[in-house]
């Protein structure tokens, strides 16, 4: 036996109404990370990152820190294929500040990313969970 067109009709409807209170849900989520990464970039991420280049180049290890478009990079003086850069990443289920770390070996370009404070929400992400992530990475970035 068929289903009714009424049964089907009222059936999408439901899902189209689920799938718009999801996506207003996301969007909602979104906004609120990237006003809390707003705060934590200057605030947090950069005056840290700027710490652990100045303790490595005092170590006869030279990095310089950029603000390029909404993140902040640490990178080798020695090859700007040696870096690591803080960003925020709004691509997948949850907003994260996502610390991608990149390495030349050879004449290869190895880069992983690595999720910083991993289920928190930006604004509760502190200096602690910036400079895991940065003293992690040295092994990588030397």
């Amino acid at each position: 036996m068929p289903l009714e067109i009424a049964q089907i009709r009222r059936r999408v409807q439901m899902r189209l109404a689920d799938v718009k209170r999801v996506a207003a849900g996301r969007r909602e989520q979104v906004a609120a990370a990237e006003r809390a990464y707003m705060v934590f970039l200057p605030d947090v991420a950069v005056p840290t990152v700027s710490a652990v280049a100045q303790s490595l180049s005092a170590e006869g290890y030279p990095y310089r820190v950029t603000t390029p478009g909404g993140a902040v990079r640490m990178t080798s003086e020695r090859s700007s294929r040696t870096y690591v850069e803080i960003r925020l990443d709004t691509t997948g289920p949850l907003p994260q500040i996502i610390a991608e770390i990149g390495r030349e070996r050879g004449s290869r370009v190895l880069s992983d990313d690595q999720v910083i404070g991993e289920g928190l929400p930006v604004d509760e992400i502190t200096d602690e969970h910036v400079l895991d992530v940065l003293v992690d990475a040295i092994g990588e970035l030397l």
